[in-house]
């Protein structure tokens, strides 16, 4: 085996090596988000209809993805095999392919965070005074977030409330306690939670192609070794 192919065939090893470890640490951090997330997130989930959930689901995916293509990148280069190394270049272009498709759904799509945010978050504060549920996680969000009302505290007084919720109070007194406007946090819980919902979103994003681009680093590195290993096998044959 010439010293190019050699030196190609270790480059694309321990690339795989080390984008197998992104993956598991990709499935971890999957796995983290939807399963041990902070209170502070898991509300802004659920106020967003689950959509961290749903970008949790898709990071415990691609990095279980990652992982097993790269493992079995590994192995062909170690192993210098022409036909496995092929495989392994052609997965690893469905899933650049793929996750450049989903990166560029998530970068168009952006706009809608706000809208599905907005939808959840006031379909629960209306349902305030009918659930139990509902009044749980609008105290909740008000008190971690220190919010009131979809978009102030007029959202209360607009509704004809009796008085404000008392987790809207700087000085949260608990249940039977009220407060004044003047007293409240004058901030909306709306645009916390889309703004938390955003940041997330941007952090998949970034995330999906900063792997994208890995991945086309080695598609060109798999494909220059079974080149190499090709033309060396062709050499040898005429010898």
């Amino acid at each position: 085996m010439g010293l190019g192919t050699s030196t190609v065939k270790y480059i694309l090893f321990f690339f795989n090596f080390a984008f197998a470890l992104s993956g598991l640490a990709l499935l971890a951090l999957g796995l983290v988000t939807r399963y041990y997330s902070t209170k502070t997130e898991e509300l802004a989930n659920k106020a967003s209809g689950d959509a961290a959930g749903l970008a949790a689901l898709a990071f415990i995916i691609i990095g279980g993805a990652v992982f097993i293509v790269s493992f079995f990148g590994c192995c062909g280069a170690i192993r210098e095999s022409h036909c496995m190394i092929t495989i392994y270049a052609m997965f690893l272009l469905a899933f650049f392919l793929l996750e450049a498709a989903t990166g560029v759904f998530l970068y168009v799509n952006r706009g809608q965070v706000e809208s599905i945010t907005r939808k959840s978050l006031t379909t629960v504060f209306e349902d305030y005074t009918n659930k139990s549920e509902s009044r749980a996680l609008v105290d909740e969000i008000q008190h971690d977030f220190h919010c009131c009302g979809v978009d102030g505290p007029n959202y209360w007084t607009e509704r004809k409330a009796a008085a404000l919720p008392h987790t809207c109070c700087h000085e949260d007194g608990g249940q039977g306690t009220t407060c004044s406007k003047t007293q409240a946090w004058q901030d909306g819980c709306l645009q916390k939670s889309i703004d938390l919902v955003k940041e997330k979103s941007g952090m998949l994003f970034k995330i999906i192609i900063g792997i994208a681009g890995g991945e086309l680093i080695g598609i060109v590195f798999a494909l220059c070794l079974a080149s190499s290993i090709r033309n060396e096998e062709r050499r040898q044959g005429y010898a």
